[in-house]
């Protein structure tokens, strides 16, 4: 078993750990680069830099919690009645401890005022009015299991904890966080602590009085807490044992024509004849990386003829 204090600082960094002897798992994460690349992607402003953080910091965690296979996968839809509208992420393992992950919102420009508190209105731009819902599948038994709740507050920790209890009946604590300064990203990361089917009432008191007295997930990693010490803090257990620490994830699309082709080849006969007769092409282009396709008059006709 490799020894706590000498964990490689990574990018996208995602460790697991046990505490109370095995009783309780924790994963903490400094997803800072990755929500960063998010940013710069979607040409996000501060307030959906924020929500999209939280959200792909929370897909992270549900990819290396849930996903078991290569190639299994994990969409998570969130829909409020917020004006950044609908949300989706969507992971997938790679290997055991690789993960690629790519996310989207509706609008993802929308800028809110600074609540009173001076923090990003996160559950303003989401809503409260709506859904979480959760989408796994297993590639090689073409298995799906659809989970889905009504959001609580839209500040998305809140949300997701009440999916593990409420959908997958977990006791589960969550915490999500993104510090955003003019420059961009400064920090993004959060945990999650799981029980174990042994866990005793003392493990959760203390669980729950170390958390109370613990700062934002996003200002311990602002003051280079590492997470193996995050994970003390959160738990109460200055004793806990490393888990894993090799897990990477990594921003990838994998759009490509041939997809937006089967997308048009869908619409059916009758509309793509519209497209062509009024159109005469059709312009796409990619919500998780906004890259373009072009589809001639000519490429149209094709589909038209080879598919319907």
């Amino acid at each position: 078993m490799e020894k706590l204090g000498d964990i490689e600082q990574k990018q996208n960094k995602v460790i697991k750990f046990w505490a109370y002897n095995k009783r309780v798992s924790v994963m903490c994460i400094d997803s800072t680069n990755i929500v960063e690349e998010i940013r710069n992607i979607h040409n996000l402003t501060p307030t959906t830099t924020a929500v999209l953080g939280r959200v792909a910091t929370a897909a992270i965690m549900m990819i290396f919690i849930d996903l078991k296979e290569d190639d299994d996968n994990i969409t998570i839809q969130i829909k409020g009645n917020g004006p950044i509208g609908k949300m989706v992420a969507i992971g997938e393992l790679e290997s055991n401890n690789k993960a690629i992950l790519k996310v989207y919102a509706d609008n993802p420009n929308i800028e809110l005022p600074l609540k009173e508190d001076g923090k990003i209105d996160v559950g303003g731009a989401v809503g409260n009015i709506g859904y979480l819902n959760v989408i796994r599948e297993n590639e090689l038994t073409k298995g799906k299991y659809n989970g889905i709740i009504p959001l609580v507050t839209g500040e998305i920790a809140e949300d997701f904890t009440e999916f593990f209890a409420k959908s997958e009946q977990k006791p589960t604590a969550l915490a999500l966080g993104v510090l955003v300064n003019k420059d961009g990203v400064k920090k993004a990361g959060g945990y999650i602590i799981n029980l174990m089917p042994d866990a005793k009432d003392e493990d959760i008191t203390k669980i729950e009085q170390a958390i109370s007295k613990a700062k934002p997930i996003s200002e311990m990693l602002d003051e280079n807490i590492s997470l193996e010490e995050i994970a003390k803090i959160v738990t109460g257990d200055e004793n806990i044992e490393l888990m894993t620490q090799d897990l990477d994830v990594k921003y990838k699309c994998n759009c490509s024509k041939e997809k937006f082709e089967r997308g048009i080849k869908s619409l059916g006969k009758e509309e793509i004849q519209k497209i062509i007769d009024e159109d005469g092409k059709v312009d796409t282009e990619c919500n998780f990386c906004h890259k373009k396709y072009h589809f001639s008059k000519e490429e149209l006709l094709k589909i038209l003829e080879k598919n319907c």
